[in-house]
């Protein structure tokens, strides 16, 4: 259970992978991406657009610790392919969410009862 309701009822997450905080922060400042602005004026970021997430800062592990809240030490997921269990010459997909040895963010919030829809989440 919740120790407090929060600020909130509803919450959007979007991810978009490889958007470069440098190039978004120069075209929000030069006016081009207004909706992006009002986003960050908002709250909804630093004020940089610097991720504070894990390395290495790779697709997959960066997701995982997005959806986990986990290190990539901790959810086991660090590379885009990882070795299978056992087997010195056999690689997996490392993106799946079998690999991940902690708990995604959704399966929290459908296990306290919210609503909660996961689309197009890398997996």
């Amino acid at each position: 259970m919740l120790r407090s309701k929060g600020l909130t009822e509803k919450l959007l997450l979007l991810g978009v992978d490889g958007m470069d905080p440098r190039f978004t922060k120069r075209l929000v400042d030069e006016g081009k991406l207004p909706n992006v602005k009002k986003l960050m004026e908002r709250g909804s970021c630093r004020d940089d657009l610097m991720l504070l997430g894990a390395n290495p800062t790779i697709t997959p592990p960066m997701w995982a610790t997005l959806a986990t809240g986990a290190s990539p030490m901790v959810h086991g997921i660090t590379d885009f392919f990882l070795q299978v269990p056992g087997k010195l010459d056999e690689y997996c997909y490392g993106m799946h969410s079998e690999s991940c040895h902690a708990e995604q963010i959704w399966n929290v919030t459908a296990e306290m009862g919210k609503k909660t829809l996961v689309w197009h989440w890398p997996s």
